[in-house]
C-alpha cells in the first residue's frame, strides 16, 4: 500500500485550478456532509494526485482524490508536467498530496428543475521541481522542524563544490539540510552556533542571532538521540549559490511537536482518507508509428530500435503504469 507524501513547496493557500469538477458534482458535494450551506461551503483536505497512464483519453491524466473520492483532473498541460516526477513517487510507493480548497454551492436556475450545485477545487501545488526534494531524508534518526519564515545560512561562497550537485537548470531545488551546533572560540569569547549541512558536508552556518532562534530546538532533539532537520532551498549557479531554510523558530514548536514521538527516517505523517490503489505494474509504451510488438514484450538490454522507424516524440514517457 503506497504511503502518502506531502508534496514541498506549499505556500499555505490554494491556488492552482483542477478542471472537470462538473463531472463530479456529486463526489464534492459528498465531501461536506451536513455541514454543508448552501449559500456556499468550504473546507481543507488533504487530496491525492493519481497518474492515470492507463486512461485511453489522455496518458498524462492524473486524476485529483479527495477522501476517497476523485473531484476532478490536472489540467491537461499541467498534466504534463507533473507526470514524471508523480509517477517516479508512486513506483517507489509514495502517494503524492497536496491540500486542497474545496468550495461548493447550491442555487436555481429557475429552469424549474430545482437547486443546482456547483463545486470547485484549487491545490496548493507548487512547480514540478519544487514539489520533492532533490535528496533523500537524513539516514539516522531526526526530526524535521515544521515549516516557518525564511532564514538565510551564511558563508555559502566557501562551500561551492559542496553545493555544486545540488544546483538545478531551473535555478533552485528543495533539499533535505541538518542542523548542527558547533562552538566557535576567540581570544575572548566562547559561542555556539548552528551550522548547516547537505548529506553531511557542511554548507555554512547560521549567524549568532539566527543561531539564537534554532539552538534551542536542536540541542531539544541532541538531547533526546536525534538529528534536527530543516526544509531547505538551494538556489544559484556554479559562481554564486545560497542556501535558505524554512522553519519554525524554537518559540513557535508548539507543545503537540515536541511531545510527539519522532519518525526515525521519514518526515512526520498525517492521518488522511482512503488512498486509491497503487498500480500493479508497468508495461513498454509503444511510440506512435512503431510495428506492435507482441503482449507483454519487453525491450531486452542493449536492444535498440530499427533506425528506420519514426523518431519517438520529445520527452516520450516509456513506460506506463498498469493497474489490474
Amino acid at each position: 500500500m503506497a504511503v502518502a507524501f506531502e508534496l514541498w513547496g506549499q505556500r499555505g493557500y490554494p491556488h492552482a485550478n483542477i478542471v472537470g469538477e462538473s463531472h463530479y458534482g456529486p463526489a464534492i458535494r459528498s465531501l461536506f456532509g451536513q455541514d454543508f450551506k448552501a449559500q456556499g461551503s468550504e473546507l481543507t483536505r488533504p487530496a491525492v494526485l493519481m497518474p492515470e497512464s492507463g486512461n485511453s483519453h489522455d496518458r498524462h491524466a492524473i486524476g485529483v482524490w479527495v477522501d476517497g473520492h476523485q473531484v476532478g483532473y490536472l489540467a491537461r498541460g499541467d498534466a504534463v508536467r507533473y507526470y514524471p516526477v508523480l509517477v517516479v513517487l508512486l513506483t517507489g510507493g509514495w502517494a503524492p498530496q497536496v491540500n486542497a480548497r474545496v468550495w461548493g454551492a447550491e442555487w436555481d436556475d429557475n429552469d424549474g428543475r430545482g437547486a443546482t450545485f456547483r463545486g470547485s477545487v484549487r491545490l496548493d501545488l507548487a512547480d514540478p521541481h519544487m514539489i520533492v526534494p532533490a535528496n533523500l531524508p537524513p539516514s539516522e534518526g531526526h526530526r524535521l522542524l515544521p515549516s516557518g519564515r525564511a532564514i538565510q545560512v551564511t558563508g555559502e561562497n566557501k562551500h561551492l563544490p559542496e553545493l555544486t550537485p545540488y544546483l538545478r537548470p531551473e535555478g533552485e531545488c528543495w533539499v533535505h539540510a541538518t542542523l548542527h551546533e558547533i562552538v566557535e572560540r576567540s581570544a575572548r569569547t566562547t559561542h555556539s552556533l548552528v551550522e548547516a549541512r547537505l548529506d553531511g558536508m557542511r554548507v555554512g552556518q547560521l549567524t549568532p542571532k539566527m543561531s539564537g532562534e534554532l539552538l534551542p530546538a536542536v540541542q531539544h532533539l541532541a538531547g533526546q538521540g536525534l538529528t534536527t532537520a530543516a526544509r531547505a532551498i538551494v538556489k544559484g549557479n556554479r559562481i554564486k549559490a545560497e542556501v535558505v531554510l524554512y522553519v519554525a523558530r524554537a518559540h513557535e514548536l508548539p507543545d503537540s511537536w515536541l511531545g510527539v514521538a519522532p519518525a526515525a527516517t521519514i518526515e512526520e505523517r498525517h492521518e488522511h482518507g482512503p488512498i486509491p490503489p497503487p498500480p500493479t505494474g508497468v508495461r513498454f509504451a509503444v511510440p506512435p508509428g512503431w510495428p506492435t510488438p507482441p503482449e507483454g514484450w519487453v525491450p531486452p538490454a542493449g536492444w535498440r530500435p530499427d533506425p528506420t522507424w519514426k523518431p519517438a516524440p520529445e520527452n516520450w514517457q516509456w513506460w506506463e503504469l498498469v493497474w489490474e
